[in-house]
């Protein structure tokens, strides 16, 4: 009965140090502000490229995005939304992410429209540039629209990040291979994004996780403990 009593204690006092550890909070990047004015023209025929590059922290896990289109428009502007790395000057490796078709139909110029992108949990690298982009379908009919830029022209919102557009046509390819037209400048886009933390468990601190090996060993010591008293009965009894 003994045994059993240190074994249950052992256990308990083991699994309960993971339902202790607190889990991490959420971190979200916002540049939204009153609007003041757009980027344009964006789409067909003309910049087929507009996004925000922005600096991942130390919660990794990016679980949604959103950007921005405004203005009136006359014809629907088709695009589609990516993630890529960025290397200072233009997207690069392999594609992170890519939306499905989305199309932009107008709204009342300073009234933007917000398109929001959910990822289903996409692993980045803390510290590294990334860049969200909205890359314009050039196969249906032309037209464009605007992007709101945030705070007063040319003010930074959020460090580690800007706008950067490319004139890129419908080659896609060139978005990886050639420096975009604006890059590395301070002011921003309306952007929004969602990380969590990349173990969506709670993870234990260090000392958490000294209590929990003590407590695993302690139980793996008194079941052996047991296993010898009980062959000691066996063999004397």
């Amino acid at each position: 009965m003994r045994i059993k009593t240190l074994l249950c204690s052992a256990a308990l006092a083991a699994s309960s140090v993971l339902l202790a550890a607190p889990a991490s909070a959420a971190t979200s990047l916002d540049t939204t502000q009153p609007f003041t004015g757009a980027w344009s023209p964006f789409g067909d025929p003309d910049t087929s490229a507009y996004g925000q590059t922005f600096t991942v922290g130390a919660d990794n896990v990016l679980d949604s995005f959103s950007l921005y289109l405004t203005g009136g428009v006359t014809n629907p502007v088709d695009f589609r939304a990516y993630i890529y790395g960025w290397d200072g000057s233009k997207a690069t490796g392999a594609q992170l992410f890519a939306s499905s078709l989305q199309s932009f139909t107008g709204s009342l110029y300073d009234n933007p429209t917000e398109f929001l992108f959910s990822t289903g949990g996409l692993g980045l690298t803390t510290g590294a540039q990334y860049v969200a982009f909205l890359f314009a379908d050039f196969s249906g009919a032309e037209s464009t629209a605007s992007m709101p830029y945030s705070g007063s022209f040319g003010s930074e919102q959020m460090p580690g990040g800007g706008f950067v557009y490319y004139n890129a046509g419908d080659n896609f390819g060139a978005l990886t291979s050639s420096n975009w037209d604006r890059f590395g400048e301070a002011d921003d886009v309306w952007f929004k994004a969602s990380f969590s933390q990349g173990d969506v468990g709670a993870v234990p601190e260090p000392a958490t996780w000294a209590l929990f090996l003590f407590g695993f060993f302690a139980v793996g010591g008194l079941m052996r403990s047991a296993k010898r008293e009980q062959k000691i009965r066996v063999t004397y009894g």
